[in-house]
């Protein structure tokens, strides 16, 4: 298996989309990104916080500086044979990640207290090179970074599990090299999600209730990039009037477990997916939208 990216610095902001604001900038994406190799794929997330929740309180305070704790799993958390045990700050909008793979019983033991090296060890990675990466000079300064953050936040504890399924896009080979952003330099970083299906099940109830954490036909829009927006994405985002807005998917799980309102799940979302895939397939640009 090949290694993973453990570390990540860029500006990754969030839209909230009506079905056709959706629509219009799946067709905007044809012939600029496709899908990445992993598809749609099922994301599924475990934030920790305090016994009071103080992570998530301080967070909806939208401080200058913040910080999360979560496990995370690229597909079903209970059938992961790889789990990230991820820092992750935000400081003047820029999103920093640090993070760590490793099985998810070391991964669960090492955040509730367990040595990192003791964890890694007695319940190893099945991928002999990701556990000797998990273990090297790099990793072990990662797991550091980790640990000071569960002391700063003693009594750490699963708060809220996270599931959405997610499509990726990253430029499209033919197209990267020519995209170029409003200060004229070419854009290959540019990474754009769409979240939807998502829901939070908290664990701090003893019901586990679970909570759909969109309105109907909603999805989250997430654009990450080091650099400026391509000049194609800006004009397509100004012509459908879609602006940023702040949305923090553990946030809204908490907000609805305080003061619980029920939402009807749609299914429109994922028809305008697909019918954006249909679209891209009659005018032949399949290759754009196929994921291997």
């Amino acid at each position: 298996m090949a290694s993973y990216n453990n570390t990540f610095q860029r500006k990754e902001v969030k839209y909230r989309l009506t079905p056709r604001q959706l629509q219009a900038i799946l067709e905007a994406i044809e012939g600029h990104m496709k899908v990445d190799r992993y598809g749609d794929t099922v994301i599924e997330s475990r934030y920790y916080d305090t016994p009071h929740r103080e992570l998530i309180e301080r967070s909806l305070d939208k401080p200058l500086y913040k910080e999360k704790l979560r496990l995370r799993s690229y597909g079903p958390f209970s059938l992961a044979g790889i789990v990230y045990v991820e820092l992750k700050k935000k400081y003047k909008g820029i999103v920093y990640k640090r993070r760590i793979g490793m099985s998810k019983a070391a991964a669960q033991a090492f955040v509730a207290g367990m040595d990192f090296e003791d964890a890694a060890t007695r319940y190893p990675l099945a991928d002999a090179a990701l556990q000797n990466e998990l273990l090297s000079p790099h990793g072990r300064q990662i797991a550091a970074e980790i640990r000071a953050f569960c002391l700063r936040y003693p009594g750490l504890v699963p708060s809220m599990d996270i599931s959405v399924v997610r499509r990726s896009y990253e430029p499209a080979s033919h197209a990267a090299a020519s995209t170029i952003t409003l200060q004229g330099a070419p854009s290959t970083d540019l990474r754009i999600t769409f979240d939807m299906q998502m829901r939070g099940r908290d664990l701090m109830r003893d019901s586990h209730p679970t909570y759909e954490l969109a309105g109907r036909g909603e999805a989250v829009m997430e654009i990450k990039s080091i650099g400026s927006y391509p000049l194609w994405l800006t004009e397509a985002l100004s012509s459908n009037k879609i602006y940023p807005q702040s949305f923090s998917k553990y946030g809204e799980a908490y907000r609805q477990s305080v003061m619980p309102t029920p939402i009807k799940p749609a299914a429109s979302v994922a028809v305008a997916l697909t019918t954006a895939a249909n679209m891209a397939v009659l005018k032949g640009s399949a290759s754009c939208l196929k994921a291997s």
